[in-house]
């Protein structure tokens, strides 16, 4: 029999590399574009097909995760992600790398909520915690992959890329044989947790927004006269904030009302927004520090707060089903007002705070 700590340090380890697989391409994509000659506004699709696929898909995997178990769904997940990577490396058109960008994120749906509920599963009443060590691992794996452009610079990107995808299957390897003895039927419905549902669409605006300022925030303070080399450095340290905001997810099991620590983050966070309006670099800094902390808090609380439904492997697709649905739209949107120094944070600060009160509806419905 496996031991929980054995566990939890292998889906860790998964998780980890899962999430280098959402950010690894960014910095071969001026590479890609010079090998397949794509227009700029075309690379933007690379993105957006990993999302498509990652959010459409996390339904449908809490149901395959019914008839196969969370441990079988969890590797079958890591091992699309890496075989989607392997294939990439292969890739003789740029229609082929968002075909297999679109694979990635369904197996990257597949992993997420599968790999969560048998973290959370191993520790009864440490949800909070184990979900923000969860969290904290994929900040620190974005941060590897947004990084990975060194080995870029050192190899080929095809022979770069065919590296960590070949990690990846190895670590589907080690997952199923330690984790297997935990797989076990889910034996609940297939019914979406009308509690789920309004979660997920009270922190959608949020986390739409830190998705958007991610994305975004570098190209809008050059616009504003900041330069790149300052503007990417605030922003990268949205990660590092965010790591330490997962591994605050304790305070989610030290209180009974857990729609405190989701309101009141979102509510500072986005309320910060207003620093970076300023162009102080300062200030700026300041505000991604408590946006990266804050968005990572209220995930975290988000997630604990449905882990204990009935069914939680499909509470929480629908929690990230729905805040990527809906959350992303905030990034076209903050383009479209962007030549506007003051109008994209005040739009996110409206997208963030309007539907937090689903969440006291919540509680009535709930109880």
């Amino acid at each position: 029999m496996v031991s929980k700590a054995s566990a939890v340090v292998n889906i860790m380890i998964a998780r980890f590399i899962y999430s280098v697989y959402w950010y690894y391409l960014a910095p071969a994509l001026p590479l890609i574009k010079l090998e397949f000659t794509v227009p700029n506004y075309e690379l933007g699709l690379v993105p957006l097909f990993f999302i498509i696929g990652a959010g459409s898909f996390q339904i449908p995997a809490s149901v395959i995760a019914r008839f196969i178990g969370n441990v079988k769904t969890a590797v079958l997940g890591l091992t699309l992600l890496s075989a989607a990577g392997v294939a990439t490396a292969f890739s003789v058109s740029f229609n082929e790398i968002l075909a297999l960008r679109l694979l990635a994120g369904i197996g990257a749906a597949l992993f997420f909520s599968t790999a969560a509920t048998v973290v959370t599963n191993l520790y009864p009443g440490r949800e909070g915690l184990m979900l923000g060590i969860y969290n904290s691992v994929f900040s620190a794996g974005a941060g590897v992959g947004l990084v990975y452009g060194v080995v870029y610079t050192i190899v080929n990107w095809r022979v770069a890329v065919l590296i960590i995808s070949v990690v990846g299957l190895l670590e589907s390897v080690i997952l199923l044989k330690t984790c297997s003895p935990l797989n076990r039927p889910i034996d609940t419905g297939l019914s979406i947790n009308k509690g789920a549902v309004l979660v997920g669409l009270a922190t959608a605006g949020y986390w739409g927004a830190n998705y958007a300022a991610g994305n975004l925030l570098p190209t809008y303070a050059v616009n504003h006269g900041v330069g790149l080399v300052n503007a990417s450095l605030i922003t990268s340290l949205l990660l590092f904030s965010s790591l330490v905001g997962g591994l605050s997810g304790k305070l989610a099991d030290l209180t009974s009302r857990r729609e405190l620590l989701i309101i009141a983050p979102a509510v500072l966070g986005s309320l910060s927004f207003l620093l970076i309006i300023t162009l102080n670099p300062y200030a700026m800094i300041a505000s991604t520090l408590i946006v990266g902390y804050t968005n990572e808090l209220m995930i975290t609380a988000s997630y604990a707060l449905v882990v204990n439904d009935s069914n939680p492997t499909m509470s929480l697709a629908t929690v990230n089903t729905l805040n990527m649905v809906v959350g992303m739209w905030l990034s076209p949107l903050f383009t479209a007002v962007m030549g506007n120094s003051t109008l994209p944070w005040i739009t996110m600060i409206i997208a963030s705070v309007a539907p937090l009160p689903l969440l006291l509806v919540r509680r009535r419905v709930v109880g």
